[in-house]
């Protein structure tokens, strides 16, 4: 069961992501932050990581302290919402594995045949979102672009990040009235992470 407590109209859904030339083999990404190149959001990012037997609980708040809105890549919405598309599963380099409502760089090889989007709220400034819901275990990698996503065996650590960008740095038209907003899936943005968590 999946709660959330998001700014009044800000969630959305993930767009579908078609592919061409996936190889069978699955994929280390070990991707580093990607971002814009404008200023990182002043923002506070609040969130824990918490084992339980049969899944990861997650929560999280993302509060605006700047004087610009931000744009946060929070996702699909309630009970609608399924973990399988929702949350992505990645490895770092340094073994860690990254769980993420974020965006994308189609890796090297790779044609998408679309590019699909990932909805997000803006929140302005002094506002916040938050969230929270649960994974369940064990983890299996999912990214977008590719078939497989490569985890380290046994999984030992894992953090949870967000994605956000200035509003006037969003690669998206001007979303609408309640604030929601369809992105590019490969859009900028700067991450905000949780401290790692030890399974």
């Amino acid at each position: 069961m999946i709660k959330k407590l998001l700014l009044a109209g800000g969630a959305a859904a993930l767009g579908v992501v078609a592919l061409a030339g996936c190889g069978a083999d699955a994929y280390v990404d070990f991707e580093p932050e990607w971002s814009p190149s404008g200023a990182k959001p002043t923002a506070s990012f609040d969130a824990t990581v918490t084992p339980r037997a049969e899944a990861l609980e997650i929560r999280y708040t993302l509060r605006n302290q700047g004087a610009e809105p931000i744009v946060a890549y929070v996702g699909v919405e309630g009970d609608a919402a399924s973990h399988a598309y929702d949350v992505y599963v990645t490895a770092r380099e340094d073994g860690t594995v990254e769980l993420a409502k974020r965006t994308f760089a189609i890796p090297p090889g790779v044609n998408a045949d679309a590019v699909g989007t990932i909805e997000g709220t803006v929140v302005p400034p002094g506002e916040e979102v938050s969230e929270e819901f649960s994974v369940p275990l064990p983890l299996e990698g999912r990214r977008p672009y590719v078939a497989t996503v490569k985890l380290p065996e046994p999984v030992r650590e894992v953090v949870f990040c967000l994605g956000a960008v200035l509003q006037s740095e969003a690669a998206a038209p001007k979303p609408a009235a309640d604030g929601r907003g369809k992105y590019p899936l490969n859009g900028p943005q700067h991450l905000f992470c949780s401290p790692p968590a030890t399974l």
